[in-house]
């Protein structure tokens, strides 16, 4: 039969089905699975020609955009979701076995519902989901992680969703560099003393580090990160804090992390946008390291002044996370022994 024939059928929910393997924090509401973090969402290997993904209803002054990535890159789609009655359409896939992953590209309180599958082909049918990849690297940080602007333009003032894609992030990127599943833990505006307007009594990254959701409560589900990098600190001269309120809150906040993950490399990178706490961030690293010989400092050189660096809102564009992605790899590699994996082992993953 034709590919581009869609021949559709019964669906089934994604709650409990162990052949759908979850990316990233998440939780289960109404019989949806919710996602909050931005590159969180779902993956699946399945036989067919497309699929069709229900979704539950969405609130937002926004559109919150899901990306779909099929056979490690082959094929990738981004498509807008401004109320949940939309639905996620592939078709036209020859008729074999596939890797998709279906991702929240977008930042925002409001949780993107993923509810029921429906695969496309005459024998279509989930295989055996995807194997969990041996490197586990966790990102805490601000919109720079969360990819803000990223697909902006340096004159694109204010936020909107569709210049924002965290799989252009320096995190993704490096994530999907050394083969390593990520999870992305990372609001716009936020600090570990202050957010960017100088409000103190605003959500910290000392807080949000460990939450389930946006709206709190402590993940538990027992994943160990291998590297935990930190990216924070940027918004924190809108107050300005000082140097002591920022010294204080940056010790614990590294302590916070050494106590949820007693084995992991910890990496403080810094200066993609600001460097007003630089000296004071290799205070920290300095002091920490004396007894903690897996806390590192990544200096990262600001974008800008640099040629086409700079997104929306004064954001780094894709441009400047490649360069910084390029470093932190490097880091990672030096800290950990690890090496880059090639394109072609990427692609072959699961094969």
């Amino acid at each position: 039969m034709d590919k581009n024939i869609i021949v559709p059928n019964e669906p089934f929910p994604l709650v409990g089905n162990n052949k759908i393997k979850i990316r990233g924090r998440h939780t289960v509401s109404g019989g949806y699975l919710a996602f909050d973090w931005s590159n969180s969402g779902i993956a699946f290997n399945f036989h067919g020609t497309g699929f069709m993904l229900s979704l539950g209803e969405y609130k937002a002054d926004q559109p919150a955009y899901v990306k779909v990535i099929i056979d490690g890159g082959a094929r990738r789609q981004r498509f807008a979701v401004s109320n949940g009655n939309e639905k996620i359409i592939i078709e036209g896939l020859n008729d074999r076995r596939h890797r998709v992953e279906i991702l929240k590209v977008t930042e925002g309180s409001a949780k993107l519902l993923f509810g029921e599958l429906t695969l496309f082909g005459n024998e279509a049918a989930l295989n055996l989901p995807p194997f969990n990849r041996p490197r586990r690297i966790e990102y805490i940080g601000d919109s720079i992680t969360c990819g803000y602007g990223v697909l902006g333009r340096s004159v694109d003032p204010g936020y909107l969703t569709y210049q924002q894609d965290g799989t252009y992030s320096y995190a993704y990127l490096t994530s999907e560099a050394l083969a390593a599943d990520g999870r992305y833990i990372c609001i716009s505006g936020k600090g570990i003393v202050c957010n960017c307007e100088g409000n103190r009594e605003d959500v910290k990254a000392g807080q949000y580090y460990e939450y389930q959701t946006y709206e709190g409560g402590v993940c538990d589900d027992g994943w160990q990160a291998d590297v935990v990098v930190i990216n924070i600190g940027t918004n924190d001269c809108g107050g300005p804090a000082g140097k002591e309120e920022f010294t204080s809150a940056g010790l614990d906040l590294i302590s916070k992390v050494r106590a949820r993950y007693p084995g992991s490399e910890i990496i403080w990178m810094y200066g993609m946008m600001s460097e007003f706490y630089l000296e004071t961030i290799r205070d920290i690293i300095r002091t920490v390291s004396e007894t903690d010989k897996k806390v590192h400092m990544l200096y990262v050189e600001s974008m800008f002044g640099r040629e086409n660096e700079t997104g929306a809102n004064g954001h780094p564009n894709v441009h400047a996370d490649i360069r910084a992605s390029s470093l932190l790899v490097k880091k990672i590699v030096s800290v950990t022994g690890w090496r880059r994996v090639s394109t072609l082992e990427r692609e072959n993953e699961n094969e």
